[in-house]
């Protein structure tokens, strides 16, 4: 391992972590529009219904998926990131056991469509969906690895290409006439064209030979248990959002809800990877360095307050410019769901570094249980909520977006409690405080321009907060050059990310 890798030099740390944030975070602004284009061009041609059919069998593949990767995409980077001799025997064993568990889960979804008496149509999607989920769960084996070893360049690039090969061959699937079994076929082979590039090439990055040891399955699946009872809880709570809003609530309305959680998971991205390539650096530092563990987590903290306000108040604000894409005149009543759940996305903003660095810290299993918590309120919310909305609005995912708000303010309540001690101080509070003012600022001047249309009074309103920001001090000189430095540093500086001396 280079020595650059092996220092606990705040600098080099803080470098490191702001180039490969830059990394994930280019690759996703690149890959984000092609991926709602594709969700966007295949909604418009199926339709609400359809659309919601698409939307309810994906979410069954996550949650049961969580058994597939049970957790190895926390275990791969971190023990990667301590021994990275091991990487080859990881990857083997981690590939080997999400082989054989798609097959698996497939079965026990499929049974469930059948106990719950979903159309053929469903069950259609649900297969295409599982062949979908399992080769992007090989791809991301993959990717976990690399990012064990710091390098967040490859895993970039192999994001974006899979999101080009997907648009593209969804196109063609469409232009031919095809429909939902077309597309989610599209999709799929993306996934192995990526698979079958990326392999071949992970020996020249520092992954060495594959082999599979029973030994190594067995470690994965001890130190995998905390991570996918958390993994489970997160996905449980959208499963069983959408398994009431399908009983509850007309097929068009799961339609709506979906497009609305597609631009939200969206509009999540720049959380997302900030806490992908802050979680293995997390790690170390929790092993060696705790100050260097505090300054950094809190760094994240400060990072992704800047980024929650904007991101929430432009979803509040300006609906309609995300569901135009899809069609206004098929989902227009997405648009409500939206405006509730910009709540919900700035809670998530705070609530996935505060998490990130709860399980950096070793503290899994209580993380695990404050989830069960959130999915405990849905299961207590959803049958309350979801009729009421039906009834007074013709929109019951808006009780779903109301107990999402719940739910996740609960979770930032206890991950406050849980956070190890030193990550939050006096600099974190005064940034939140300033982004809140200057979000005030951004929502008065998306008030007075708002007569010249969404288009127009978005990026002037993010112009005012920007400014609200400067004026006050948030962003300083020293964060603007560490960007610029980042930026400029060429690509093959992170050689010795890969380096065996």
């Amino acid at each position: 391992m280079s020595a650059f890798l092996r220092t606990d030099d705040p600098v080099k740390t803080r470098r490191l972590l702001v180039q490969n944030t830059l990394y994930l975070t280019v690759s996703q602004v690149l890959a984000m529009p092609l991926s709602v284009l594709t969700t966007a061009v295949a909604a418009h041609y199926l339709g609400a219904a359809s659309f919601g059919y698409a939307y309810l069998a994906m979410t069954m593949c996550v949650f049961g998926f969580q058994a597939v990767g049970w957790g190895h995409e926390n275990v791969l980077p971190a023990v990667v990131a301590r021994d990275r001799t091991v990487a080859g025997d990881m990857l083997a064993s981690s590939l080997a056991w999400r082989a054989g568990m798609s097959l698996i889960v497939y079965v026990v979804l499929a049974f469930a469509c059948y106990l719950l008496d979903y159309p053929s149509e469903m069950q259609w999607a649900l297969v295409l969906s599982a062949l979908f989920m399992a080769l992007t769960y090989f791809v991301q084996a993959c990717k976990d690895t690399i990012r064990g070893l710091e390098r967040t360049d490859i895993p970039a690039y192999i994001h974006v290409g899979q999101q080009v090969l997907a648009v593209a061959l969804v196109f063609v699937a469409m232009a031919l006439g095809g429909k939902l079994r077309a597309a989610l076929l599209a999709q799929s082979a993306a996934a192995a064209l990526v698979l079958i590039a990326t392999l071949p090439s992970l020996r020249s990055l520092g992954v060495g030979r594959l082999s599979i040891r029973w030994s190594t399955i067995a470690s994965l699946f001890k130190d995998g248990t905390p991570f996918v009872i958390f993994g489970v809880a997160i996905a449980l709570q959208p499963n069983i959002d959408a398994l009431f809003l399908s009983k509850l609530s007309p097929a068009d309305v799961m339609g709506w809800y979906g497009v609305s959680r597609r631009l939200i998971g969206t509009l999540l991205l720049p959380a997302t990877t900030i806490i992908g390539a802050l979680y293995p650096t997390l790690c170390r530092l929790y092993a060696h360095d705790r100050e260097s563990f505090s300054q950094t987590a809190n760094g994240a903290l400060r990072s992704v307050a800047l980024l929650a306000v904007p991101v929430a108040v432009c979803c509040g604000l300006f609906p309609e410019i995300g569901v135009a894409m899809f069609s206004r005149e098929s989902f227009r009543p997405a648009e409500d769901n939206l405006r509730i759940s910009s709540v919900y996305v700035a809670l998530v903003y705070l609530s996935m570094p505060l998490g990130t660095t709860i399980l950096a810290a070793g503290k899994q299993r209580a993380w695990g249980f404050v989830q069960c918590l959130c999915v405990a309120a849905s299961f207590i919310l959803d049958p309350i909520l979801v009729p009421i909305f039906q009834r007074q609005m013709g929109n019951g995912g808006l009780g779903l977006c109301v107990a999402s708000v719940i739910s996740e303010a609960v979770m930032i309540g206890c991950g406050v409690w849980l956070a190890p001690k030193g990550v939050f101080d006096k600099k974190l509070m005064r940034v939140v405080a300033f982004t809140l003012v200057s979000g005030a600022g951004m929502i008065a001047a998306a008030q007075l321009v708002k007569p010249f249309g969404p288009f127009v009074a978005a990026p002037l309103s993010l112009a005012a907060y920007a400014a609200g920001l400067w004026l006050m001090g948030v962003v300083d000189k020293d964060q603007l050059t560490a960007i610029v430095s980042a930026v400029m540093r060429k690509p093959a500086a992170l050689a010795p990310a890969v380096s065996n001396s």
